[in-house]
């Protein structure tokens, strides 16, 4: 299997957490995005997104992090970070959406802003991202409730949202007025699968 990827990319990440979590060995090819080359005939290929991650497994070329991670513990026989319970299931499912729709947004918002942006970004976007992912994290924060984990147990959602907030720290966000949540992510980073898929700063 082939992942097509960039280090610094946080859904790219969270793919490499479940490999290193599963065992699973898997060949990098990283994309080169500021040389556009996700933007290319060659890359619109393997996805019709032009986005990355995409997996390729012999005739399959599939985009999407989640649509990745669930793939990878379906044919790896996993049944701990995506459990076969469907109830169980179901709650990682549910935390998966709220990441890609709740938690991310803003915190990619700010990214942009910051990291492409740079001079020209716009510090009012800024501020209100800032106050969204504060509100998600608020949601996460209640929902964990001092527990070590989502559901239960780590499963496909808290390696998702770990991803996420190790941008937000990255570009300067804090989950610290949030105790369950700042508990909880300090136990993911203490993970091999964290800090071993870390993007290296020159």
């Amino acid at each position: 299997m082939k992942l097509y990827m960039h280090p610094f990319s946080q859904h790219c990440r969270r793919v490499l957490m479940l490999c290193r979590e599963l065992g699973l060995k898997i060949d990098r090819i990283v994309v080169a995005l500021d040389r556009g080359e996700h933007k290319t005939e060659d890359f619109l290929r393997l996805s019709r997104t032009g986005l990355i991650p995409v997996l390729a497994d012999g005739d399959l070329r599939l985009a999407e992090s989640h649509a990745i991670m669930r793939y990878l513990s379906a044919v790896s026989g996993d049944r701990a970070f995506y459990p076969a319970d469907v109830k169980a299931r179901a709650v990682v499912d549910m935390w998966l959406d709220w990441n890609h729709t709740r938690l991310n947004p803003p915190i990619q918002t700010i990214a942009i802003q910051q990291i492409v942006m740079k001079d020209k970004a716009d510090q009012s976007i800024i501020a209100s991202a800032h106050t969204q992912a504060q509100d998600a994290l608020a949601i996460l924060d209640r929902a964990l409730n001092s527990r070590d984990s989502i559901g239960g147990a780590v499963t496909l959602a808290d390696l998702s949202i770990a991803s996420t907030l190790a941008l937000y720290e990255l570009v300067g966000g804090s989950p610290s007025h949030h105790s369950a949540v700042s508990a909880w992510f300090e136990g993911l980073k203490r993970r091999p699968s964290f800090h071993e898929t870390a993007p290296r700063m020159a």
